[in-house]
């Protein structure tokens, strides 16, 4: 992506190279009405300074257009603005009376080398240009305006005039194209704050998805030791409950012991229920409803570790355990599944 500061010297490079390319066709344009005028009237002398003049302002003007392209800007200003600048100076020794006329074109070069924003270029040729135009000056014709005689003055008040508005508009340029360069530079600030920000949420948010991984790794360890499986026998699982039994737990539960069934092809499951705290109405009817789901899959369901508190409690709540095989522990488990009829034949 083009910064803004590459876009402001794209945009000034193009004005230049219109300029030139302005200044070089009416430098062909004028050419070859002069060399029309010296076929025509004969006067290859009279015509011959403004050849001369014509050739410096192309010349230069088709210099920088070389140049645009293979050299910083200010560099390729450079032979644009000693051009012109040629083209006044001469201007003024051959043709004197248009010396009023000419002297503004100092204010070209002087816009052109501000654009290069080279600060060394840019105070060499407002210097130059202003010992120039002050020394240009003293060509202006003498005159009289309204019976007081100004031909002495002029070359001062010319030189003064030429002086104000030279710095005046070498302040203006450079203080609106500085104000140009600070934009875009707090533009491009504001452009890599907003990306260093995008890449911080970028960032954030891998690490946020990251800490989601692993808390959803340790979540499911902490439900994989809540309702562990174990392997205890061929064809045999046991299922150890401790702590409180919900609904929750009761439906990994149920699924874990339904996919290690099928998986296992286990003929019975064991379910010990000696680490539940407290079994009433709700934590039968979630073991009946474990024990149906582990039967629908051809496997056979014993329930130990019921103690005498937890038996008491069942027979005064009116809960019956009819649907489930229980024995006292995994041992005497194991035993009955031994001599169960249907083991050992899935």
């Amino acid at each position: 992506m083009a910064t803004g500061s590459g876009f402001v010297i794209n945009a000034r490079r193009q004005l230049i190279r219109s300029i030139a390319i302005t200044l070089a066709v009416s430098g062909c344009s004028s050419l070859l009405l002069v060399v029309i005028l010296m076929i025509a009237t004969q006067d290859i002398a009279g015509f011959a300074p403004y050849l001369g003049i014509i050739a410096l302002g192309l010349g230069g003007s088709l210099a920088t257009l070389a140049l645009l392209s293979r050299v910083v800007l200010w560099k390729s200003v450079i032979p644009l603005a000693v051009g012109i600048d040629g083209a006044v100076i001469a201007s003024v020794f051959f043709l004197p009376e248009q010396t009023l006329v000419a002297l503004p074109f100092l204010l070209v070069p002087l816009m052109l080398i501000c654009l290069g924003r080279h600060r060394p270029s840019t105070l060499a040729i407002v210097g130059g240009s202003i010992i120039t135009g002050a020394f240009l000056a003293s060509f202006v014709p003498s005159s009289r305006v309204d019976r007081v005689v100004i031909g002495d003055a002029l070359p001062l008040i010319s030189g003064i005039g030429i002086v104000t508005l030279l710095i005046v508009i070498w302040l203006l340029s450079d203080r609106l194209l500085a104000i140009s360069d600070q934009a875009v530079a707090l533009a491009d600030n504001r452009a890599a704050e907003a990306e260093a920000a995008r890449r911080q949420a970028e960032e954030a948010q891998r690490t946020i998805e990251r800490q989601y991984a692993e808390q959803k790794q340790l979540l499911d360890l902490v439900s994989l030791l809540e309702t562990p499986v174990i392997t205890i026998g061929e064809g045999v699982l046991l299922a150890p409950i401790v702590g409180r039994l919900d609904s929750r737990r009761a439906e990994q539960l149920t699924q874990r012991l339904l996919r290690a069934v099928h998986e296992q092809r286990a003929n019975a499951v064991i379910i010990d229920i000696a680490g539940v705290p407290m079994v009433d109405t709700i934590v039968a009817q979630l073991l009946i409803r474990t024990a149906q789901s582990i039967r629908l899959l051809g496997s056979q369901v014993t329930l130990t570790g019921i103690t005498a508190e937890t038996a008491m409690t069942l027979s005064h709540l009116g809960v019956s355990l009819d649907e489930l095989q229980t024995v006292r522990d995994p041992q005497e488990a194991l035993r009955v599944v031994g001599t169960h009829p249907a083991h050992g034949k899935r």
